[in-house]
């Protein structure tokens, strides 16, 4: 009877095997196998295939070996997975690692369903060559790509029975260990039996004196899990200590001295304790003018509104500080002021101090200060005056039921002078304070008194003028020169009516720039009478 299937070595695959066997040769790598259909009939191995008639699938070796009892057989191996599938199996092709055929085969066939048609098993192939020299042959493949066949665990599994290459056990690890009925041995790779824990144990119970601890003396305790209990006859457990370390890990750290707080602006807004924000921050980031609701706005991106006092400092730099401009009292810049803000919601009062230098037209060395309860309660700004001077716009007022004083006093804080008003009095006092004199009096009805007399000043002249006559400007002109030592004269602003004045030699001209009205005219010895009488005792030629 003929063989109706063998293992034919390729023409190409016998020259490779005998140029292997040469001293120096190159052994063959055998690695892949491919299954073929035959392409749909049993097909006959030829020496001359170099591959196979119809090939449906080809994978790397799960494994290549030498027969156990016959030295000169290769065993190739090739697993088919269960999810590999759909086709016949009629030949396979065992190749090396350059892509040659070097062993063609056929088989009986059979079907390898995939796992998706219902059925799916792993299919096992060896392939077996017989060589004159195996060490042509290199018998090791690729492990990453191995699959464990049935027959290769139970043959592993079987030789491992049969060994004793197990390690020993350890205080670390698992392993082989020795029994012992030892009770005083100190060894620590021996296993105590039942019998020498026995014998240990009924020695232990026959000396049992132990007593409950104390926080003075050792003994036997229970463990409690409590993390809040009192009890100094218990004792924690593993899981109370870690609560009790969990929550103290959620406190804050007393030597952080509050580093470690999560947000200090909450914190501090949760105790109602004022916020020392910044101690230089550029306070809008240029120099340009704000509108006061601006600076809100700012302030409030700040959470300055948050707390009950507030405060921050502005940058030494003019070119990242704003300028406030419409306070009404002096422009504000920023720049090295201090920001404090109290009150929070709708009542809040805002208190600006701005350096002694400054730039964009603000004020140094000032004190503002913006109070707004609301809309309806006439927000606005205010200036406190400056020791060291100061200036303003706008109406100061004095409030006083009784006598209302406005002093000016010297670096002793003695008073220089006096202005003050009495309710009902009869006008405006001014007073000389402590170096004496009476008081300058300004009517309420319009007049003027002065306790002594009224002196021109350097220019040696004194002129009164009236503006408030029915037609006609008066002008009263008091005053004196090179010529006319002293003059009076009265004009209006249609020319002189009439002067007095002292000429150089002591005399005395007075002129009237019209006609002189009166019931009499004395003139030296005479008399002269409205009615046209002279009397006097020198008569004229």
């Amino acid at each position: 009877m003929s063989t109706k299937f063998k293992t034919v070595i390729t023409t190409a695959g016998a020259a490779k095997l005998a140029a292997a066997t040469v001293p120096g040769g190159k052994k063959i790598n055998l690695n892949a196998m491919a299954v073929g259909d035959g392409g749909g009939k049993l097909p006959v191995p030829d020496a001359g295939q170099t591959q196979l008639v119809n090939e449906v699938w080809r994978h790397t070796l799960n494994k290549i070996s030498q027969d156990n009892r016959y030295s000169n057989y290769i065993v190739a191996e090739l697993v088919i997975p269960p999810e590999v599938g759909g086709f016949w199996m009629r030949e396979l092709g065992l190749y090396d690692d350059e892509g040659t055929l070097i062993a063609v085969a056929n088989m009986a066939e059979s079907y390898k369903p995939e796992l998706a048609e219902g059925s799916g098993r792993a299919q096992t192939c060896r392939m077996v060559i017989i060589v004159s020299d195996v060490e042509s042959v290199a018998l090791s493949i690729d492990s990453t790509m191995v699959m464990a066949t049935q027959d290769y665990v139970d043959d592993r599994l079987a030789e491992h029975e049969k060994s004793r290459r197990h390690p020993d056990a350890t205080l670390k690890e698992k392993g082989f260990t020795q029994l012992s009925n030892a009770t005083d041995s100190e060894s620590e790779t021996l296993a105590a039996t039942p019998k020498a824990v026995k014998a240990a144990y009924d020695l232990a119970d026959g000396k049992y004196t132990a007593q409950d601890a104390t926080t003075t003396r050792k003994g036997i305790i229970q463990l409690s899990n409590a993390t809040d209990s009192t009890s100094e006859t218990l004792a924690a457990t593993p899981k109370a200590v870690k609560a009790a370390m969990d929550n103290a890990n959620g406190r804050l750290e007393k030597n952080s001295n509050g580093g470690d707080i999560p947000d200090i602006d909450l914190f501090v807004r949760n105790i109602g304790a004022a916020r020392a924000f910044n101690g230089g921050i550029n306070i809008g980031g240029d120099s340009g003018s704000w509108t006061t609701a601006e600076f809100i706005t700012w302030l409030e991106s700040q959470g300055a509104f948050n707390h009950p006092y507030w405060m921050c400092k502005g940058s030494w730099a003019y070119t990242s500080n704003k300028v406030i401009t419409d306070t009404g009292c002096g422009n504000i810049c920023l720049a090295g002021a201090v920001v404090e803000v109290m009150g929070t919601g709708g009542a809040i009062t805002i208190r600006v101090t701005t350096p002694t230098t400054t730039s964009g037209g603000g004020v140094p060395s000032a004190q503002f200060i913006y109070i707004n309860h609301g809309d309806g309660y006439a927000p606005g700004w205010r200036r406190d005056f400056s020791r060291t001077g100061d200036g303003m716009t706008g109406n100061l007022y004095l409030k006083n039921e009784g006598r209302i004083n406005l002093a000016i006093v010297d670096e002793a804080e003695t008073p220089r002078m006096w202005l003050f008003k009495d309710k009902g009095g009869d006008g405006v006092h001014i007073n000389n304070g402590n170096d004496g004199g009476g008081d300058f009096i300004f009517g309420k009805e319009g007049s003027f008194y002065a306790p002594l007399a009224v002196r021109a000043g350097g220019s040696k002249m004194l002129s009164v003028r009236s503006d408030n006559n029915s037609a006609l400007s008066a002008h009263f002109n008091l005053w004196g020169g090179g010529n006319r030592p002293t003059v009076i004269e009265l004009d209006d602003e249609q020319g002189w009516h009439l002067y007095s004045q002292r000429n150089p030699d002591g005399t005395i001209s007075f002129t009237v720039n019209g006609i002189v009205y009166c019931t009499a005219l004395n003139v030296g010895g005479a008399i002269y009478q409205n009615n046209g009488d002279i009397y006097g005792s020198v008569w004229g030629n």
